[in-house]
């Protein structure tokens, strides 16, 4: 019974002397049943040996009730119990979107170094940080600066760990959270393996996770999930986590200053030719990796530019290019008036250009004809030309000829027209990706992009426009957690 009221699954008396609720009645049968069900178990009812089991887990000390469902026999499962009064905003949903946080002193783990604790959490954070708008910043200053939340390796205030055998929580002191991450010893029958940093790194994850406002998610891959379930260094948060905190706090998006496939030709065992691709997002002086097969960013990025992309400038790209046809295959990073030539083989651009000449380049000198500062640029395999795109005007560049096509230039919206109109991003845009991901050419602006009409389009609608631009639809609900993450989070993995 002081399980299921302690954790939500029943409803507390508000009288301290009240007797718990029979262990016979309905009530109290229809609690049991509740969370066997969220546990996997046949809904019985009854305290068999795999309930108890069950319930004297490890598990974290805030209360939880079934997912999806009312609350069990009159409880209101929520990620923090009721505030007190005057105690200050409810912690649900943040309106920053930079939240500060320090490790307090008087917390810290005899377990770990000091470094090691901080390193741990700042990964923790990070976990969040790339899959919503939010930013997680250490706080490293004078201990009156203020913070949004203080955590802290201990035993809290409740100075035991059950019923229920609790090894983390959260709680409220005024308008800061805490989280305390308890000591793991075998005096108090928890895992012995708590104390390394894998899993208490899963911890960290888990409680601040409730801090942003989740309850427990019954999901066997949810780190939200109550009971502590060891898992690998490298595991991600499951779907149902991203798309909880992504209901509270919204989905990462645009602008980006440069979207492209790199590719890649390979031999397979029996000398076939094959073709290989990866995707890439630039925005500022971070880059991300697109996973195509798991429709989402490689676990672990942004990283720096200058770490990924030997000799190309740090940050504020304009603009990528890869030529690649039959004899042809040229990458090309535009920035300012200048262009640099990248080295796929060697990983770097290259030093020179084939008559001796540094690089970078100006624009002008190997496309005549073409503008600069550009905005965006793609290579159309189909017509052999470069697309480069200045405000709202579209260069067309022949790059067998080596000159500008006439009569381009043209307005953006007569070269790529609106299918729908007036949906169409009129000029000034951020990138131009084509993308052999999805057989498809996007031109995207601040939040949105817009699918060129391709071959296949025109095939089975021939009325559509030539290089026509299909209605906007949010970046968003296309790429998937390509998330700024805050510097002092950077060095966590």
């Amino acid at each position: 019974q002081e399980f299921l009221s302690k954790y939500g699954w029943t409803r507390r008396s508000p009288w301290p002397a009240a007797p718990p609720p029979a262990a016979a009645g309905p009530a109290f049968a229809e609690a049991v049943r509740g969370f066997q069900r969220v546990n996997g178990l046949p809904a019985t009812g009854r305290l068999d040996e795999a309930t108890v089991a069950a319930m004297n887990g490890p598990r974290c000390g805030v209360p939880d009730g079934p997912a999806g469902g009312p609350a069990p026999a009159g409880a209101r499962p929520r990620a923090f119990p009721r505030r007190r009064r005057g105690a200050g905003p409810g912690p649900s949903a943040f309106s920053r979107r930079t939240l500060r946080w320090r490790l307090v002193g008087e917390g810290y783990s005899s377990q770990l170094s000091v470094d090691e604790q901080r390193a741990v959490l700042r990964s923790a954070f990070r976990m969040w940080s790339e899959v919503t708008p939010l930013q997680f910043q250490e706080e490293l200053g004078a201990r009156a600066a203020p913070v949004d939340v203080r955590l802290a390796f201990g035993r809290g205030r409740t100075g035991r760990l059950d019923p229920g055998r609790c090894f983390a929580h959260s709680e409220r002191l005024k308008n800061v959270i805490i989280i305390i991450i308890k000591h793991c010893t075998k005096r108090w029958g928890i895992v012995p393996s708590l104390h390394l940093p894998p899993l208490r790194w899963q911890v960290a994850v888990h409680e601040i996770g409730h801090v942003l406002g989740l309850p427990h998610i019954h999901r066997p891959g949810s780190i939200m999930r109550p009971n502590s379930v060891p898992r690998d260094p490298g595991f991600e948060l499951d779907p149902a986590d991203r798309k909880a905190i992504q209901k509270l706090y919204g989905s990462c998006t645009g602008p980006f200053d440069a979207v492209f496939d790199w590719i890649r030709t390979e031999r397979s065992p029996f000398g076939e030719r094959l073709v290989r691709f990866n995707t890439y997002f630039f925005r500022g002086g971070w880059y991300w990796l697109y996973e195509n097969q798991k429709n989402r960013t490689r676990y672990g990025d942004p990283i720096p530019v200058v770490t990924g992309w030997r000799g190309l400038p740090a940050r504020d790209l304009d603009a990528f290019v890869h030529v690649w046809s039959w004899g042809r295959d040229e990458r090309y990073f535009f920035k300012g008036d200048r262009y640099w030539r990248y080295d796929s083989d060697g990983d770097r651009t290259y030093a020179e250009d084939e008559r001796g000449r540094a690089y970078p380049r100006p624009i002008s000198e190997r496309f005549p004809g073409i503008p600069s500062p550009l905005d965006a640029a793609f290579y159309d395999r189909r017509s052999q030309w470069i697309y480069f795109f200045k405000g709202a005007l579209v260069f067309a560049f022949d790059v067998q000829e080596n000159r500008a096509v006439s009569p381009y230039p043209q307005r953006l919206a007569v070269a790529f027209p609106a299918v729908a109109p007036p949906s169409h991003p009129a000029g000034h845009l951020d990138a131009a990706y084509h993308s052999y991901a999805h057989g498809a050419v996007f031109l995207l602006k601040g939040s949105r992009y817009w699918r060129v009409v391709g071959d296949a389009d025109r095939r089975r609608d021939p009325a559509l426009p030539v290089n026509g631009l299909f209605p906007a639809e949010p970046v968003s609900e296309r790429w998937f957690d390509i998330c700024d993450v805050h510097p002092s989070a950077l060095n966590g993995k």
